[in-house]
């Protein structure tokens, strides 16, 4: 299994020299099996241009795209994906059924014509719609996806890869929970009690990729919103005893040298606390092997 980053950006796109290095394109990852069939992990942005590649390459095999939740920013690039306007493919849209709409719907919402210029007529590959639930196990051949609820919105789910033994979790736009004050770091003992079904679904998995949107000083501001700062992470992470952690779904607002320094002190409390976990910040482009 192998697996890219073309968007690692949260919320809104945010083009410009300040996000050069890190990225400023909205969630979109690539997963290839060890049989190279492809699942695609959210469409915010990231996903133009990795359904420009596609079309280039001649890839004609079906295409998974796993949506986690139907915010904006996990949506917005959706109908820019080009392989949708091509007769060469076949493409299956798996998501929750989220406030009583199923996934085709939410589909004909971004094609209807107060916010996209064409109607579904102008979609020319193959598209089906598939429910996903949480707490499932979805089986492709040796390739299993399992999923779980987050601490978002409603419908936001979390999924599992699993390949000959190798274990990658995407875990993004999830508020890991605990009594909150100010200028103190949280309990470990408080993160366990209030977030013990999502440590055992990460627990000892190879790749952890998740929402790291708040450096711990910008927190406080921002408590219910459905993210993470990146101690609560730190601390989630050795808890479940991930090998390796990779942040994500950064704050818009954050430049290339506010998440160098949220890098840095997620990176001094684990070493400060004997952590073997090996930190990684995701950036577009970045490809990993597991």
């Amino acid at each position: 299994m192998k697996f890219k980053f073309w968007g690692t950006r949260g919320s809104v796109p945010v083009p410009g020299a300040s996000t050069l290095h890190y990225g400023g394109n909205t969630p979109c990852i690539e997963i290839r099996t060890s049989q190279n069939k492809l699942f695609i992990i959210d469409a915010g942005t990231g996903i133009r241009e990795l359904g420009n590649r596609l079309c280039n390459e001649n890839f004609h095999d079906d295409i998974n795209i796993l949506i986690s939740h139907t915010h904006w920013d996990h949506i917005q690039g959706l109908l820019f994906f080009k392989p949708f306007y091509s007769k060469d493919f076949t493409i299956n849209i798996h998501a929750y059924n989220s406030n009583g709409m199923n996934v085709d719907h939410i589909f004909d919402t971004l094609m209807s014509p107060p916010y996209f210029p064409a109607t579904k007529e102008v979609i020319k590959t193959k598209t089906f719609f598939k429910e996903l639930e949480g707490e499932k196990t979805y089986s492709f051949d040796d390739f299993k996806i399992e999923t779980i609820k987050v601490h978002h919105s409603k419908g936001t789910l979390a999924f599992k890869f699993i390949e000959n033994g190798k274990q990658l979790v995407y875990m993004t736009d999830n508020e890991i929970l605990y009594e909150h004050h100010k200028d103190e770091y949280p309990l470990k003992a408080e993160i366990i009690e209030k977030n013990q079904d999502l440590i055992s679904f990460c627990k000892d998995v190879d790749y952890l990729i998740h929402d790291a949107m708040y450096q711990i000083s910008d927190y406080d501001k921002k408590i219910g919103w459905g993210h993470s700062n990146n101690i609560s992470l730190a601390i989630f992470a050795m808890a479940a005893n991930v090998k390796n952690l990779i942040l994500f779904h950064y704050e818009p607002d954050y430049t290339d040298e506010m998440i160098d320094e949220l890098i840095k002190e997620t990176k001094n409390y684990l070493l400060n606390n004997e952590s073997k976990i090996n930190l990684i910040a995701s950036y577009e482009k970045m490809e990993l092997n597991i």
